[in-house]
């Protein structure tokens, strides 16, 4: 009863009012293991328990979120975050309309991962995704979804980029708005760095076009 009472006041004295009354309704029932809207934290009441299906990490803790890039050029698109844990297929919708609204056109085809089975088909653009066991497609065919397969597995390093080199991997800003705001700058910023990394390129390519010494070929007389 004492512990009880010291650990309210703690949490008076730390967290907001809101947190401590939602620590208070949800503190006295404990939550079975198959409990739908838990409690993870205390000043994030938002935060979700995302299932990644790896043996290293099996569980991560936070808000989904969805990054879209193109095909050739990788350059970041669209970036999107979602609340509650969606299905990956259901928030294909409101990513193509981020795109569109975006660069102007929406996708012909947006390629995905296996994630996001289910759909085939939202508005114009088509979804193309992995499938095993189908043999009515021809060699050229599966060729070219073997190929258009590995250039979707390129996001994988720029997720990586966006958590280690960005701070996406953890979140300072508070709420869903937060969310949000961190996933645009950390995308904002991976475009700003491969624009700079062009430029630069560029520019050492002119510099060495201009310092280059100009070498009058040689005339023999025989």
């Amino acid at each position: 009863r004492f512990q009880r009472i010291a650990l309210e006041t703690d949490l008076d004295a730390q967290l907001p009012r809101c947190s401590v009354e939602l620590w208070k309704k949800t503190g006295m029932q404990p939550e079975q293991r198959s409990d739908t809207g838990k409690i993870y934290s205390l000043h994030e009441p938002g935060v979700s328990c995302i299932s990644k299906g790896k043996a290293h990490k099996k569980y991560e803790f936070g808000a989904k979120a969805s990054v879209t890039v193109t095909k050739t050029s990788g350059i970041i698109v669209g970036a999107l975050s979602f609340q509650d844990n969606p299905f990956d297929g259901h928030t294909l919708p409101a990513v193509l309309s981020q795109v569109e609204s975006i660069v102007g056109q929406r996708p012909t085809m947006a390629i995905c991962d296996r994630g996001y089975r289910g759909k085939r088909k939202v508005g114009v653009t088509s979804i193309e995704i992995p499938e095993s066991g189908k043999r009515t497609k021809t060699a050229s065919d599966k060729r070219q979804a073997r190929e258009r397969f590995r250039r979707r597995a390129a996001i994988e390093p720029i997720i990586g980029h966006l958590k280690n080199d960005h701070r996406m991997l953890r979140n300072y800003l508070k709420g869903q708005v937060g969310d949000a705001v961190n996933l645009f700058m950390a995308c904002a910023a991976f475009n700003f760095r491969k624009f700079i990394r062009v430029l630069c390129f560029l520019y050492l390519k002119f510099l060495g076009h201009i310092l280059r010494p100009n070498v009058q070929p040689m005339q023999a007389c025989a």
